[in-house]
């Protein structure tokens, strides 16, 4: 009997210069932490929102001003509709597609989808807000593993803690995330439950959304 796969979500990432004590690791790389990477739209820059949106500098990533406010606008509805996150997490594929095709479609940004065993979704807590048929078949365009765990309003990853170093024998590929098997990123979730962020460490696979 195959393993029920549930997605968690999308998310439009962007494929960004790795901080310095994750040099060791990649040159560059992706994460569903927003401690180690953007992720897009980032909802509080956007236009009318205090006190940091409608600053030029995050204006100027887009063609033109009203393209910036349209966006801004389409993103703000879709998170008064509980289908998007303040963390940058959309609950439907549709959803993610349109915003990456219309805004983010360059080679700075990657739209992934994070996808955990059904039996791990309980540790998100009653109050996190999921599509209750997603389910996930892991195949595909699969990237890389990852171990994060959720803390109030985004998630961290182990690579936040420093817990690789825990490892000292486990591969990473170009995006920074595992070349492991799911089966041993579950391993070692297992083996740094209780260190690092006081959260419940959960492995998860990141499959590549082609567009």
């Amino acid at each position: 009997m195959k393993n029920r796969f549930v997605v968690i979500g999308y998310y439009i990432c962007e494929y960004t210069f790795s901080p310095s004590f994750l040099s060791g690791i990649s040159k560059k790389n992706i994460s569903i932490s927003g401690c180690l990477c953007n992720h897009e739209p980032r909802i509080f820059l956007c236009h009318g929102w205090k006190p940091n949106g409608d600053k030029q500098e995050y204006i100027n990533c887009f063609s033109s001003k009203e393209k910036y406010i349209k966006m801004s606008e389409e993103i703000t509805e879709l998170l008064n509709e509980c289908l998007f996150a303040t963390d940058g997490r959309f609950l439907r594929k549709e959803n993610a597609m349109y915003f990456y095709k219309e805004y983010f479609n360059d080679s700075k940004h990657i739209l992934v989808s994070v996808c955990a065993k059904d039996e791990y979704i309980k540790l998100l807590g009653d109050d996190f807000n999921i599509e209750k048929n997603s389910v996930s078949e892991i195949d595909g365009n699969i990237i890389g593993c990852d171990i994060i765990g959720w803390d109030i309003s985004d998630f961290h990853s182990f690579l936040c803690n420093g817990l690789e170093k825990q490892f000292p024998d486990v591969k990473f590929n170009s995006y920074g995330l595992l070349d492991e098997t799911y089966c041993k990123a579950e391993q070692m979730s297992i083996s740094i439950q209780g260190m690092g962020e006081p959260v419940d460490w959960m492995p998860v696979i990141l499959h590549k959304i082609e567009i």
